[in-house]
């Protein structure tokens, strides 16, 4: 299994915006062969920064995920909304 993170840093007046976006990418990425969940969490101490949470059953799905044309329609749309570039991270479970 692989867990990936992926920190958004949303300007506060586009986080409605950002919302409309996100969560679309999130519903059709749920229905993706591989996924095992894919969870969005909002920073309580700092407004605009959200983190999803993903789970895959193998770095072959996620890189069939940065492929897919809602991963490559709406990614560009959330990074014109940004403060600062995301930060992504892929883990491998250890134990």
């Amino acid at each position: 299994m692989i867990t990936s993170t992926a920190r958004d840093y949303i300007r506060p007046e586009c986080v409605e915006e950002y919302y409309k976006l996100i969560f679309e990418l999130i519903d059709r990425t749920r229905e993706e062969k591989g996924n095992i969940s894919y969870t969005l969490y909002a920073d309580q101490e700092h407004p605009g920064e959200h983190v999803l949470i993903e789970e895959w059953e193998d770095q072959a799905s996620l890189d069939a995920h940065f492929k897919t044309p809602h991963f490559t329609g709406i990614v560009p749309e959330i990074q014109k909304l940004q403060s600062a570039p995301s930060v992504v991270n892929v883990y491998d479970k250890v134990k």
